[in-house]
């Protein structure tokens, strides 16, 4: 009897410390996340979905959605962008159609439709002609301007970015470098200066634990989706009126963003059409 005791204390030992040690060996929110950030720097091979809602009372729902795929090797990004629902009738100039962008030797290549069917080239210079995979770091800093990680359930996670490191106006050079336009630079600027005024960003992030990847980041209703909103209205609006409309109704809406990250469809080899090479001015 003292024998049979005795096993059963020191099972009991075992187990519990197992469990204490299996306590002390999970990953943090923190570290989960900053895995899963890591190993989508330094792979960011994928499709992305970025869409922003809005759900006016009265009016009906819209959004503005971006369909992008990258390929690493060799480096090739195509976009999608749609606008639909009542955004379509409000908003004039975002742009729509395809895009693409590709390494050729030392530059990359854009290709993009402005206005109508017409394709149009920019070209970009980068340092050398390494691809670009090659400079991808699983050792990026994917924590800088994160105040905060939580566990929020399952496979979510509350994280919340410091607005200071939003904007600072020495991006305006790097943006630049890369071959922005000034237009585009005041647009950005304006963006992410409203974004900043807002305060802290809060997102929650999902993270597949399977691939340690991130699946999905969303925006609850925040002040920032409302300034973000009321942003590309004031850019993009058809006329004075129109804008005076639908950023009334924005300040009264139901704002989301979400960004879907999933893989590649297995086989799928990114080009960039001969025909739009041949046609792009």
């Amino acid at each position: 009897m003292r024998l049979t005791h005795s096993w059963k204390k020191m099972c009991c030992l075992v187990m519990a410390a197992a469990s204490i040690g299996g306590m002390a060996l999970a990953a943090s929110p923190q570290a989960t996340y900053e895995e899963a950030a890591r190993n989508m720097a330094a792979h960011p091979q994928g499709s992305y979905t970025l869409k922003l809602g809005l759900k006016m009372p009265f009016v009906g729902e819209g959004a503005v959605v971006n369909n992008i795929d990258v390929q690493e090797r060799p480096f090739v990004i195509q976009s999608q962008a749609k606008v639909t629902g009542f955004a379509a009738t409000t908003m004039k100039k975002v742009p729509e159609g395809k895009a693409y962008a590709v390494q050729n030797g030392k530059k990359i290549d854009v290709y993009y439709q402005e206005d109508g069917d017409e394709w149009e080239k920019k070209s970009y210079d980068l340092k050398d002609s390494k691809p670009l995979a090659d400079y991808l770091r699983q050792d990026y800093n994917v924590l800088a301007g994160v105040k905060k990680v939580t566990a929020a359930g399952g496979h979510d996670y509350n994280v919340v970015f410091d607005a200071s490191h939003i904007y600072n106006p020495a991006d305006q050079a790097q943006w630049k470098k890369n071959g922005m336009t000034a237009e585009q630079i005041r647009v950005m600027t304006k963006v992410l200066q409203g974004l900043q005024q807002c305060g802290d960003l809060s997102t929650v992030v999902t993270i597949d634990p399977a691939t340690k990847r991130i699946s999905r980041i969303s925006l609850p209703l925040t002040d920032q989706l409302r300034s973000l909103a009321l942003t590309l209205v004031d850019e993009y609006g058809r006329s004075d009126a129109d804008k005076a409309v639908a950023q009334s109704f924005i300040k009264m809406s139901e704002v989301s963003l979400t960004i879907d990250c999933t893989a590649l469809p297995q086989g799928t080899q990114l080009t960039v059409p001969e025909k739009v090479i041949k046609s792009a001015k």
